[in-house]
């Protein structure tokens, strides 16, 4: 393989590992998401149940089955969070640099910036 069609293939790998991060990011932000709304309707329904004057059984089955859900957006986030590690480990292999988030600064150039940046944000 040619100096140049490497250097392409390099190119083609930060690309896809860019959209496959977003993603990823998209993913674990969506789970997020419906852990915190999920937690918000649980709580509400004990309380909406007292505000209408009724029995505390009722609803008590639609209660659990929320709690179940709960429970396996936390575990899909758990999940989640070890494709991250696995995805990293790929990076790493493919020499593919690690970026922060989504601003592209290179963690490392992060580290070395240290006290300037603290004392930028601090």
């Amino acid at each position: 393989m040619s100096f140049v069609e490497m250097r392409q293939s390099q190119i083609e790998r930060r690309k896809l590992a860019g959209e496959v991060k977003d993603r990823l990011s998209t993913f674990e932000r969506d789970l997020g998401r419906a852990l915190s709304s999920g937690s918000r309707l649980l709580g509400l329904l004990p309380e909406a149940r007292q505000q209408a004057n009724v029995s505390d059984i009722v609803g008590q089955e639609a209660i659990n089955q929320f709690t179940a859900s709960i429970t396996f957006v936390s575990q899909a986030m758990q999940r989640a969070a070890g494709g991250h590690v696995e995805l990293d480990g790929i990076r790493r292999e493919l020499r593919i640099p690690e970026t922060a988030g989504g601003d592209k600064i290179p963690l490392r150039l992060l580290s070395e910036l240290g006290p300037e940046l603290h004392e930028a944000i601090g």
